[in-house]
C-alpha cells in the first residue's frame, strides 16, 4: 500500500508540475515581441547594392529580405502609401489617394501637413473606415501602447483613436532624438509594444539632385550609419534580441529633367479645368461643360507624348483607385521619367528625380528587410505586396487583423514556426491526462491484485465467516509481494 501510495503522490507532483510550467510558459508567451516600423522615405529596393551598407548586410543575413522590394500602391506617392502600409487597404479603399486631393463630400482639398498645418487635422479626411495599426493595437490589446515619430497620417484622430505617444512631422529634429525617444517609449513604465519611425530621407536629396547622383549614395550610407546607431541604443538597454523589426519605404525614385517635360496649357485651356496634384499623376477637375473636350484634345495627344489619360470609370482595376469619392473625373498619367507642367516654364521646374508614377515600373518599387526572434534568418523573397504588411504586423503582435486587402501568404514564409517554439495548451492537456491515466491504472491494478490475494488466503480456511485481520495481523500472516515482484508480473 505504501508503494501505490507513493506512486500517486508522485503522479499527481509530475502533474502540478506540469500545469505549473504550461501556465508559466503561457504567461510568458501572452506578451507578444515589441514591434518597430521604419520608414526611410524613397528608399528605392536597389538602393542596398549602391554603396557599403554593413547594418543592412547585417539584417539580410540573420533576418529576412525582399530582394526586390516591395510593389508599392498607384500612386507611389508618400502619403497614399504610408497609409497603406499601416491599413493594409488600396488607396480606393482607404480614401488617400495621392498627397492631394479633394474630397466632395468635405468641400475642401486636402493638403499635408508639411504645407498647411491646419487642414490634415480634420478628422474627415482620414477617419473613412480604415484602421491603421495603432488603433488596431490600442482598441484590442489591454496594454497596447504605440508611439509614432512623424508617421504620415498618425496625427489624426482615427476610430476616436491616437497613438499613445505622438511627434509630429518635424524636419529640424535631429536622428539621433528621434531615435532617443522611440527607445525611450519602449523602456519607460507602461511602455509601448508598437512604435513607427519615419525619415525623410533619402526622399528629399533624390528630389533635389536626382536618384542616381553621389548625394543620394551618400545618404544611404548616412541611412545606414542611423540603423547602426538604432542598434546600439536597442542593445544598450536589452531590446535588440527580443525585440521585431520591419524596415521599408514608401517608394522607389525615378530621375527627372526639363527635357522631359509635358506642357499640358499646350493641349488644355487652363481656363477649362482646375488641377489639384500636377505631376506625375495629374488630377483634372473640368469646369462645368469641359469634361468632354478636355478628354477628347488629351487623348489625342496622348498617343505620341508619353503619357495615359483616363476617365474615372476607365481607370483599369489593376491600380485600385477607380472606386473612391475622391478619385477625379480625368487622371493623366506621366510615363516614368516624364512630368507634366502647368502656368510655368521649363526653367521653374526643379526637380531632378520624382515618384508619383504607375507601380508597374520597377524603379517605384520600395526595400524591405526585417529581422527579430519571430523572423526565420537568411529567408529571402523575391517581392510581395505593399498591403501585405498590415496582416504582417498584427500577426506580429498576435492581433485580429481589421478588414484590409493584404495576405499571409507570402510574408508567412518569413515567420518562425510558433507550433515548434513551444508545447501547446492541448500537448500540455493531453500529458497531463496521460499521467493521471497511468497513475490511476497503475493504482487501481496494484488495490485489485491486493484483493484477489487478501481472497484467495480467506478462501483457504473454508466457507466460515473468516475473522478481521488488523494490518499488522495480514502483514504477518500473508507475506506481501513485493512492488519490484508485482511490477515484474505486469501489474
Amino acid at each position: 500500500m505504501l508503494a501505490i501510495f507513493v506512486c500517486l503522490v508522485f503522479c499527481l507532483v509530475l502533474a502540478f508540475l506540469l500545469l505549473a510550467s504550461n501556465v508559466s510558459i503561457s504567461a510568458e508567451k501572452t506578451s507578444s515581441p515589441p514591434l518597430l516600423i521604419i520608414s526611410y522615405d524613397g528608399f528605392r529596393w536597389d538602393y542596398l547594392n549602391r554603396t557599403r551598407t554593413p547594418n543592412f548586410d547585417h539584417i539580410i543575413k540573420h533576418g529576412v529580405y525582399a530582394r526586390r522590394g516591395l510593389v508599392n500602391v498607384f500612386a507611389t506617392s508618400t502619403l497614399t502609401n504610408h497609409w497603406s502600409m499601416v491599413t493594409g487597404l488600396y488607396p480606393e479603399s482607404h480614401g488617400i489617394i495621392d498627397n492631394h486631393f479633394f474630397d466632395p463630400d468635405v468641400n475642401k482639398t486636402y493638403i499635408p501637413l508639411y504645407q498647411n498645418w491646419s487642414a490634415v487635422n480634420d478628422p474627415r479626411f482620414y477617419d473613412t473606415g480604415a484602421e491603421p495599426i495603432w488603433v488596431t493595437n490600442q482598441l484590442q490589446k489591454e496594454n497596447g501602447r504605440s508611439g509614432s515619430v512623424m508617421w504620415w497620417g498618425a496625427e489624426n484622430i482615427v476610430k476616436n483613436t491616437r497613438p499613445t505617444h505622438h511627434m509630429p512631422y518635424n524636419l529640424t529634429i535631429e536622428s539621433t532624438y528621434i531615435i532617443d525617444t522611440m527607445v525611450k517609449w519602449f523602456t519607460q513604465d507602461s511602455g509601448i509594444n508598437l512604435g513607427l519611425l519615419y525619415f525623410s530621407e533619402p526622399d528629399h536629396t533624390a528630389h533635389q539632385f536626382g536618384p542616381d547622383s553621389d548625394n543620394v549614395t551618400q545618404m544611404i550610407g548616412k541611412a545606414d550609419e542611423l540603423t547602426g546607431y538604432l542598434f546600439r541604443q536597442l542593445s544598450r538597454n536589452d531590446l535588440l534580441e527580443d525585440m521585431n523589426i520591419i524596415f521599408t519605404s514608401d517608394h522607389g525614385f525615378a530621375s527627372a529633367s526639363k527635357e522631359n517635360l509635358i506642357y499640358l496649357d499646350k493641349y488644355i485651356d487652363p481656363s477649362w479645368y482646375t488641377v489639384i496634384h500636377y505631376t506625375p499623376v495629374a488630377a483634372i477637375m473640368p469646369k462645368p461643360g469641359k469634361e468632354d473636350i478636355i478628354f477628347e484634345k488629351l487623348k489625342a495627344a496622348s498617343t505620341d507624348n508619353h503619357f495615359t489619360v483616363y476617365r474615372k470609370k476607365d481607370i483599369p482595376d489593376r491600380l485600385r483607385y477607380r472606386n473612391n469619392i475622391r478619385t477625379p473625373p480625368i487622371i493623366i498619367v506621366a510615363d516614368i521619367t516624364y512630368n507634366f507642367i502647368t502656368n510655368m516654364s521649363a526653367d521653374q521646374f526643379k526637380l531632378a528625380g520624382n515618384h508619383g508614377y504607375d507601380n508597374k515600373y520597377e524603379d517605384m518599387h520600395p526595400f524591405f528587410l526585417a529581422m527579430g526572434p519571430s523572423f526565420k534568418q537568411g529567408v529571402e523573397v523575391e517581392t510581395f505586396q505593399m498591403v501585405d504588411l498590415y496582416p504582417l504586423m498584427c500577426r506580429l503582435l498576435e492581433l485580429q487583423p481589421a478588414p484590409n486587402n493584404g495576405s499571409l501568404d507570402v510574408v508567412s514564409l518569413f515567420l518562425q514556426d510558433q507550433q515548434n517554439s513551444i508545447w501547446t495548451v492541448s500537448a500540455y492537456i493531453l500529458s497531463l491526462a496521460v499521467i493521471i491515466t497511468l497513475g490511476g491504472t497503475f493504482a487501481v491494478a496494484s488495490v485489485w491484485h491486493y484483493c484477489q490475494k487478501h481472497k484467495s488466503s480467506e478462501l483457504g480456511f473454508g466457507r466460515t465467516a473468516a475473522r478481521i485481520h488488523s494490518f499488522k495481523d495480514i502483514n504477518a500472516q500473508y507475506k506481501l509481494i513485493p512492488d519490484e515482484e508485482a511490477h515484474d508480473d505486469g501489474l
